[in-house]
């Protein structure tokens, strides 16, 4: 990877990809646990290192809206240099409706 200098160049996730899912369902988990919005570029913040493959992401992002029913509630465009500004979904959890 290329950084820009007197910049840190960032770690390659050296684990498996499951592990890779692990940490980043926790970040989700956090991100939740915080009761607001979040987006895809705040579960990046939070990880320590990067992925192997850059589609990691989608696919543990996938997995977090079924394993904590996550929804889109809204959407912000990117700050992430590499997503160039592209829209940016936010995702909340799913409400569980209450019977009266």
């Amino acid at each position: 990877m290329v950084s820009a200098p007197g910049l840190p160049v960032p770690m390659l996730f050296e684990t498996s990809k499951e592990e890779f899912f692990e940490a980043f369902l926790g970040a989700v988990a956090e991100l939740i646990g915080e009761a607001r919005p979040f987006s895809n570029d705040d579960v990046r913040k939070r990880l320590s290192s990067e992925p192997r493959h850059s589609n990691w992401y989608g696919a543990a992002m996938g997995r977090a809206v079924a394993e904590f029913s996550l929804i889109e509630v809204g959407y912000n465009k990117s700050r992430t240099r590499s997503r160039n500004g592209g829209r940016l979904i936010l995702w909340a959890p799913k409400k569980e409706r209450t019977e009266s």
